[in-house]
């Protein structure tokens, strides 16, 4: 689900869910973790145990040969400047290309997963993993645990949650916090690369600047890639301007540095927070289970392991990264737009940038020429 294969994933769900649950293999990790090796052994339904083992594997490498192919078509979807559709009108919802923030996304999904989803405009796999969010803690009375957890009341947490559904949480918790962070930072590159595409084949079909006027101005304005970009255009043109007096076009910034709140950079698979979520989902898992032992029960010490663990894979990412990082990436100017119209227009545009938010504008001084 993670690379984009959705119903690759929906069905290794549903056999997770099914093949797990019917071979009792996460109360059999539980006890191992526990020392409990006979008991574990005891409950482990041989038949279903070695069917998982099968399908487990192949997952593993069919995510792996997915994502190889997956970049090849990327590299090659570059090389042919292949069109990026900005809207689609399915059964199911209307999809429009938009920016919106990663973070909001994440936090939706934080909360409940599948908002997160929802916010990003993926309807369906947010609904999947709303539903399966739903059932799993049904079945691991997850909601109590959690309630009598932050009470204080953790041998009740730990006594009445199902552990074989329980174990499922952690990993199911923080891939949809990040899974919504990333298809939400995903679309938005989309966006940037339609968009600059739109912009330069603008560029290409229009003529010269034509004729200015003894008494015109020229004004350059910056923005972020976003609808407004567009919308400013025609704006501008229903003053009257003709089109070839608006030079709209993409900025190349120079400053390629990566930041760690971001997710694929240049889309080029590559994510300092890959590993944080890896890190984060292991000793969440961890903690949970040891949590059925440990006085502040499994919710407590999930969360502790997901923080922990978070950090931890964090870490190492920046040590073997080597480069120097900032948290956050500075705001830059994306697309800059020129206008040469008559004087008379010159509040009417700057008025029309302002509600277009514009990072910034400039009046470019007339020069007198002298014989």
């Amino acid at each position: 689900m993670f690379i984009g294969k959705y119903l690759h994933g929906f069905i290794l769900i549903i056999w997770e869910l099914v093949v797990n649950n019917l071979s009792n293999l996460n109360l059999g990790i539980a006890l191992s973790f526990h020392g409990r090796f006979e008991e574990a052994k005891a409950i482990l339904n041989q038949d279903w145990a070695l069917l998982y083992v099968a399908v487990y594997v192949y997952s593993i490498w069919d995510s792996y040969r997915c994502a190889v192919e997956i970049k090849k078509s990327h590299i090659l979807a570059e090389i042919e400047d292949a069109p990026v559709t900005p809207s689609d009108v399915t059964f199911f919802d209307v999809v429009i290309l938009d920016k919106k923030n990663p973070l909001v996304g994440s936090l939706w999904a934080f909360f409940t997963p599948g908002l997160g989803q929802l916010y990003g405009g993926s309807t369906v796999v947010g609904t999947f993993i709303l539903a399966w969010w739903i059932f799993v803690c049904y079945k691991a009375i997850a909601v109590r645990t959690w309630l009598y957890s932050f009470l204080g009341d953790f041998d009740r947490a730990v006594a009445i949650v199902d552990w074989q559904w329980f174990l499922f949480l952690p990993s199911m918790y923080a891939f949809a916090i990040y899974q919504a962070y990333v298809s939400v930072t995903e679309n938005n590159t989309l966006f940037d690369i339609e968009q600059i595409r739109y912009l330069r084949v603008r560029e290409e079909k229009l003529t010269q600047i034509s004729t200015t006027e003894d008494n015109s101005t020229k004004i350059i304005a910056t923005f972020d890639h976003s609808p407004f970009v567009e919308m400013v255009i025609h704006d501008i043109e229903k003053l009257g301007v003709p089109s070839q007096n608006i030079v709209a076009l993409p900025l190349e910034n120079l400053d390629s540095q990566t930041n760690i709140i971001d997710s694929i950079h240049r889309v080029d698979g590559r994510s300092i927070l890959d590993g944080a979520m890896m890190g984060g989902t292991f000793f969440a898992v961890l903690g949970a289970i040891y949590g059925f032992v440990l006085h502040w029960g499994p919710i407590i010490w999930g969360l502790i392991g997901l923080v922990g663990g978070f950090f931890l894979g964090l870490t190492i990412e920046l040590v073997i990264n080597k480069k120097k990082l900032k948290v956050f990436s500075g705001r830059k100017s994306e697309v800059i737009i020129e206008v040469t119209c008559s004087a008379s227009l010159q509040k009417q545009l700057i008025n029309i940038f302002k509600s277009r938010r514009a990072l910034g504008f400039v009046i470019i001084p007339q020069r007198q020429t002298f014989d």
